[in-house]
């Protein structure tokens, strides 16, 4: 780990701890047979944490071993999304069946869109450049669904369960951030080493946001957030959702 500035260690040093005391205690609360996408994805980044620690940086065994795990890691993006829609519209099969198709077909052609100009392309690219045109693409066909849940949630009036909330929040701030650097980065490298400080931290936050209110008793507790403007339009909105969702449940011959 010496080989990363004295503040990605000490951020990545309390990024492993955080990392290790959720992945616990979602598995003591049995959370992590309700949200299975996403323990599988703090794993997955828990694992690529130590990575620096018990491999050389600049070894061909860490490039290997990351991009491994970054692969594995950005199909797991699109796993939490969908499971995102799932928790959050579980109650509106129509548009959440609809919701997941469009997650679908987005992901599949931007995996196209990543793949094809590297099969045409004649210059040797590098495993790297495979991985991160891979994630690149995947991570922005992903922006739109995971601000289209944040916007579900604060215009409209649907009861959920406290830690489905706070999953989603916390995980649209997360990935929005990663999004953000990751074109930044292309557009100024030499920002490099202060944005990926900057990510780390929003991730430390949101590990710790995660840890203090997910819970067993948020599986239970239902919250409304949406539309906390204007209370008293909340039957008119919660018919109008009902009437989108019935409508696409005709459409789709159920």
């Amino acid at each position: 780990m010496h080989q990363l500035p004295i503040e990605q260690q000490i951020l990545l040093f309390v990024e492993i701890i955080a990392l290790a005391i959720l992945c616990i205690r979602m598995w003591m609360a049995g959370l992590h047979k309700v949200y299975v996408y996403f323990f599988g994805y703090l794993l997955l980044e828990l694992l690529q944490a130590l990575i620096p620690v018990l491999v050389p940086v600049e070894s061909r065994l860490y490039l290997d071993l990351y991009l491994t795990s970054q692969a594995l890691i950005t199909a797991f993006y699109a796993l939490v999304v969908l499971e995102l829609y799932s928790k959050v519209l579980g109650d509106l099969p129509g548009i959440a069946g609809t919701a997941r198709r469009y997650i679908k077909f987005t992901v599949a052609l931007a995996i196209v869109i990543a793949v094809l100009p590297l099969r045409l392309e004649r210059a040797k690219t590098t495993a790297l450049g495979y991985v991160t045109s891979f994630e690149q693409t995947v991570m922005f066909s992903l922006v739109i669904f995971v601000l289209l849940v944040s916007a579900f949630l604060v215009y409209y009036p649907v009861p959920l369960g406290r830690n489905v909330i706070v999953y989603s929040m916390g995980y649209a701030v997360f990935f929005l951030t990663r999004a953000t650097f990751s074109l930044m980065l292309n557009l100024e490298h030499w920002w490099a080493r202060q944005l990926s400080s900057i990510v780390m931290g929003v991730s430390v936050a949101s590990l710790i946001f995660w840890i203090i209110a997910l819970s067993r008793k948020g599986e239970i507790k239902r919250v409304v957030v949406g539309h906390q403007w204007n209370p008293g339009d909340e039957q008119r909105l919660l018919a109008q959702l009902d009437a989108i969702n019935a409508s696409l449940l005709r459409a789709r011959g159920k």
